[in-house]
């Protein structure tokens, strides 16, 4: 009986577990209620792996292991193991990511998942083609089309056909948004700064900055300066498709996304020039969610103004192009926004020409802590080109999510707390010392904090929500590409 089982299922099991982990079912096992989503996969995917192995049908054969051969191909990305399951998060990083930043993404995933889906590979192709037994299992008709249907490919395959609705109704929702008229009603613009500047970080782990306690000098120009920061400031998600188009737009009662009623177009209507300065692309896939926002300034401009295949620019350009505008309108109040690329992975691919100051590390983790580096230096820039016009100014930056920084490695996911800890500092030129405000605010609030910095009063936002008067949040919520959930309920 022993001998027959080893025969029989060792195999199958291990196929079928495998599978399951890589194509990231293995997340369902963080809860206890949702543990079953894991178990009835594996179990089913045995006796699939079974039937196929057994079967004399080769163009049967033939389809299963090509079917095995694209799965594979999904998981050699390491997407399953690092986000778990199919997710939103995951379909809207397909569809906005261009061909460069895929390319990035491949060549910073550990070896470890690479030689994980080479085994399973050797072993899927070795039991479907090769393993013999003296033992057969008997599968009637309708178990077979049982299998056929709910083995753990096609949920897999469900799961990806559901994601990728629920994104594309969330990109139809952003559409219509856009193109509606929009009236803030307000009823109070009382502008503080001639210039006001907001600086879109990507990636940044705030826990990597020494202005937040980081053993490394990562941040020597914040270090220095009278800054306002949050001490525990939470992005709205863990990707920059799902984070900012929440952050940067009004969102009803109903969690409804209005495209349309976002910072630029609260801005124009409060009487300031809105000028939107991006390195993150404009025309085809790459980061549509953000640049529908971005496309309601009066002013635009895109380093990658070409096709998504537009390649990698220096953030550092961003300068210029600041300087030229707030030039060029000198007598206005303006909001100006600066979309970096910052320490988007890979992050050594973000450094162009500045050194690597971190070499006791190992190459990704020295490349992630100078790219924070070159984050600080270059808001040092954006801090001299407010200063030289001699005019009020206030800058804010923040990134639009975390990471999760490993000893040798960073990624993104959507289940630990990393990925939504993000900075958030202000310095302006009338700030004379350095505040910490030791609170949790949820980038969710950013519209009503947003609205305070402008001095804008509307019925649609809360005044009593500005950065100063807000108070500490202790039930902070996080989209996490499935759902609304605490994020106090996430990992550590």
């Amino acid at each position: 009986m022993g001998r027959k089982f080893l025969e029989l299922y060792s195999f199958p099991i291990v196929l079928s577990m495998g599978y399951c982990v890589g194509l990231g079912f293995w997340n369902y096992l963080l809860e206890i209620n949702d543990s079953w989503m894991f178990i009835l996969p594996v179990s089913i995917s045995v006796f699939f792996f079974i039937f196929v192995q057994q079967s004399e049908n080769k163009l049967g054969k033939i389809l299963a292991l090509a079917l095995c051969s694209v799965m594979l191909g999904y998981m050699a990305t390491a997407a399953g193991f690092l986000q778990g399951h199919m997710s939103i998060g995951i379909i809207a990083s397909i569809f906005q990511t261009n061909t460069n930043e895929a390319l990035e993404f491949l060549s910073v995933i550990h070896y470890k998942f690479l030689l994980y889906v080479v085994i399973l590979g050797i072993l899927t192709f070795y039991y479907l083609c090769s393993y013999q037994t003296s033992y057969k299992l008997a599968v009637n008709k309708y178990l077979i089309a049982f299998l056929c249907i709910f083995n753990v490919f096609n949920v897999f395959l469900i799961q990806t056909a559901n994601a990728a609705l629920k994104y594309k109704k969330e990109e139809k929702i952003l559409n219509e948004g856009n193109a509606e008229k929009v009236n803030w009603e307000i009823s109070k613009s009382s502008p503080k700064y001639s210039t006001q500047v907001f600086i879109l970080g990507e990636s940044v782990q705030r826990d990597y900055l020494s202005l937040y306690g980081f053993k490394e000098k990562t941040t020597p120009f914040l270090d220095r300066m009278p800054v306002q920061y949050v001490g525990n400031y939470i992005s709205t998600a863990p990707n920059t498709a799902t984070s900012l188009s929440r952050t940067l737009a009004y969102m009803d009662k109903g969690r409804n996304i209005k495209s349309s009623m976002n910072v630029m177009t609260l801005a124009k209507q409060a009487g300031y020039n809105t000028i939107w300065i991006s390195n993150q692309g404009f025309v085809g896939k790459n980061d549509t969610a953000v640049s529908k926002i971005g496309i309601h300034a009066e002013h635009q401009l895109f380093l990658k103004s070409g096709n998504y295949q537009s390649k990698n620019k220096d953030d550092n350009e961003l300068i210029a192009l600041l300087d030229q505008q707030i030039k060029k309108y000198p007598k206005q109040n303006n909001v100006i926004f600066l979309h970096m690329m910052g320490s988007h992975p890979d992050a050594c691919e973000r450094l162009f020409d500045s050194p690597r100051l971190y070499p006791q590390y190992p190459e990704a983790i020295n490349c992630y802590l100078s790219s924070i580096n070159k984050m600080d230096a270059f808001l040092e820039s954006v801090h001299g080109v407010l200063s030289k016009t001699g005019k009020s100014f206030s800058m804010a930056y923040f990134s639009d999510h975390g990471m999760t920084v490993n000893n040798d490695s960073y990624h993104v996911d959507n289940n630990s707390k990393a990925n939504y800890e993000v900075p958030f500092i202000v310095l302006s030129s009338d700030q004379s010392v350095r505040e910490k405000l030791d609170k949790s605010i949820s980038a969710y609030d950013f519209m009503n904090i947003y609205a305070g910095m402008l001095g804008v009063e509307t019925p649609y936002l809360n005044q009593a929500r500005t950065l100063r008067k807000i108070k500490n949040n202790p039930h902070i919520t996080v989209f996490d590409w499935d759902d609304y959930l605490p994020y106090a309920s996430l990992s550590d």
